[in-house]
C-alpha cells in the first residue's frame, strides 16, 4: 500500500483540483472541532501533524487520508449523534478511502471530472435545501423564539463587542433570509453563468456566522463550495497554492489557539468568537484569491449521469425525511430549526406528521418531573423524552456516572420515583435505539430553538 502512495505521488507533476480539494478536506477535517479532539491532545497532534504535512507538500495526498482514518474512527461509533457537518465529513472520508481501495485492487470506475462537479453539486444543493425545508414551521417565523435569535445576536455582539439584541423586524429579515439562502440560492450552482457567484454569496454566509461559533461549518461548506465550481482538469496555479497553504496555517492557529485561551484573560463566551476570527482571516485571504482568478466552466452533461445523481439527491432526501415518518428528528439537518413533529402539536408548514408518521416511538414518551444531577437536570428536568431516547441515555449515563442519579418521572400515566435511574428498568435497552435520535419535547408552546 505505501509503495501504491509513493508510485501515486510521483506520477503527480502539476497539482490540480482534486489534490486542492483533498487540501481542504484536511483543514475542515481538523476545524472539525469537537470535545472529544480537545480533551485527547495526542488525537489532537497527529491531526494537526498531518495537515502540516499537507501544507509543506500538498502532493502529500495521503496525509488527508490519514486524517480521514481519524476522523472515521473518532466518529463512526457516535453516527448519528454528530453534528451534521460532521456526518458529512465522515461520509465524504468513507467515499475517499473507498476511491482508493478501488485504485488499490486496480478497479478503474473511469469517473468523468465533469461528473465529480455534477455531484457537488446536487449534494450541496440537497443539503442546502433541506436545512431550509425544516425551517419552514411557525415557531421558526416567531420573532419571540425563532433559531436566528441567538445565532445572530450571538454573531452581531461578537463584531460589534456590545450586548446586541435583534427586534422582531430584524428578527423576520433574518429568518426569510435564512429561507432564501438556503432554500433558492443554492441552485444558482446548476448554471455556469451564476455559479461562481452563487458559492461565493454561500461562503460569505458562512463567513458571517464562523465569528460565533460556525468556523468548523464554514470549513466543510468551503470544500463543498470549491468542489461545485472547480476546473478539474486545470492545474492549480502557485500563488493558489500559496493562499491554500496560508487559509491551512490558520487553521492550525485557530485549533491551537483554542486550547491556549484558558491562559488569557479573554473570557469564555468569547473564545469561539476569537477562533472563528483567526479562521476568517484565512479564509478571507484565500477565497479573496480563488474568487478573484476562478471562471466557471460550462460542463457537458451525460445521460447516464442522471441515475447516479438522482440517487445521490434521494438518499439524502431518506436520511432527512425520515423525521417526518417517526424515526429521529435530530442530526439530520434539522438544526436550529424550531421544528416540532409530535403528531399532537406538530408546526411544519407543508408536512402534517398527523398524517405522515408510521411509527410512534415520539409518542410513547417519558415526562422527566426531576433529575437529581446537576450535569443532567439542566437539560432535561421538565421536559419529555420518547421512552427509546430516554432508556439509551439512561444507559449512557449508567456508564459516565458513578454516582446514584435519584429520578422521579410520569410514564404511561403512572408517577415513579426511582434512587437510581440506573438501576432502574429503564436501562433496558435495544442496539438500534442509538439511530433513534430525538430532541427533547417541550410541555408548552412556541418551540424554542435547540440544535
Amino acid at each position: 500500500m505505501f509503495q501504491l502512495f509513493k508510485n501515486i505521488e510521483n506520477r503527480i507533476q502539476p497539482l490540480q483540483g482534486y489534490l486542492l480539494l483533498l487540501a481542504l478536506l484536511n483543514g475542515a477535517i481538523v476545524m472539525n472541532f469537537h470535545k472529544l479532539i480537545y480533551r485527547n491532545p495526542p488525537i489532537l497532534a497527529f491531526l494537526i501533524f498531518f495537515l502540516l504535512v499537507t501544507i509543506f507538500n500538498p502532493k502529500k495526498w495521503w496525509a488527508t487520508l490519514i486524517n480521514c482514518i481519524i476522523l472515521i474512527g473518532l466518529q463512526i461509533l457516535a453516527f448519528p449523534r454528530i453534528g451534521n457537518h460532521s456526518t458529512i465529513l465522515l461520509f465524504i472520508s468513507l467515499t475517499v478511502w473507498s476511491l482508493f481501495f478501488l485504485k488499490y485492487f486496480r478497479i478503474n470506475l473511469n469517473i468523468k471530472p465533469d461528473f465529480i462537479s455534477y455531484s457537488f453539486r446536487i449534494i450541496t444543493i440537497t443539503i442546502y435545501f433541506y436545512t431550509g425545508f425544516h425551517k419552514l414551521n411557525t415557531d421558526f417565523f416567531n420573532s419571540c423564539v425563532s433559531c436566528v435569535n441567538e445565532i445572530n445576536e450571538n454573531t452581531i455582539s461578537g463584531i460589534l463587542n456590545t450586548n446586541f439584541k435583534i427586534t422582531d423586524d430584524i428578527s423576520r429579515f433574518f429568518q426569510w433570509s435564512t429561507i432564501f439562502i438556503e432554500c433558492v440560492l443554492p441552485f444558482g450552482l446548476l448554471h455556469h453563468k451564476t455559479r461562481k457567484y452563487t458559492a461565493l454569496l454561500l461562503l460569505f454566509f458562512h463567513f458571517y456566522l464562523a465569528f460565533s461559533f460556525f468556523a468548523d461549518f464554514c470549513a466543510a461548506a468551503l470544500f463543498l463550495l470549491i468542489g461545485c465550481i472547480i476546473d478539474f482538469k486545470k492545474e492549480v496555479s502557485p500563488k493558489t497554492i500559496y493562499f491554500l497553504k496560508i487559509y491551512l496555517i490558520f487553521i492550525v492557529i485557530a485549533v491551537v489557539g483554542y486550547c491556549l485561551l484558558p491562559f488569557t484573560n479573554i473570557e469564555k463566551i468569547k473564545y469561539r468568537f476569537v477562533q472563528g476570527i483567526t479562521f476568517n482571516i484565512g479564509l478571507f485571504l484565500f477565497a479573496f484569491h480563488y474568487f478573484k482568478k476562478t471562471s466557471s466552466k460550462k460542463l457537458q452533461f451525460q445521460k447516464k449521469y442522471i441515475l447516479p445523481l438522482a440517487s445521490m439527491s434521494f438518499l439524502i432526501s431518506i436520511w432527512t425525511l425520515k423525521t417526518y415518518i417517526g424515526l429521529g428528528n435530530a442530526g439530520n439537518l434539522t438544526m436550529f430549526s424550531n421544528l416540532v413533529t409530535e403528531k399532537s402539536m406538530n408546526n411544519h408548514w407543508l408536512i402534517d406528521t398527523k398524517k405522515t408518521k408510521l411509527f410512534d416511538f415520539e409518542e410513547d414518551n417519558v415526562y422527566i418531573i426531576s433529575i437529581q444531577n446537576q450535569s443532567i437536570k439542566k437539560y432535561y428536568n421538565g421536559y419529555i423524552l420518547p421512552a427509546t431516547e430516554f432508556r439509551f441515555l439512561v444507559n449512557y449515563w449508567s456508564r459516565k456516572y458513578s454516582k446514584p442519579i435519584p429520578c422521579t418521572l410520569i410514564y404511561k400515566g403512572k408517577k415513579q420515583h426511582f434512587e437510581d435511574i440506573r438501576k432502574s428498568p429503564f436501562t433496558e435497552t435495544k442496539w438500534w435505539y442509538k439511530y433513534l435520535f430525538f430532541r427533547k419535547i417541550q410541555t408548552s408552546s412556541p418551540n424554542k430553538c435547540r440544535w
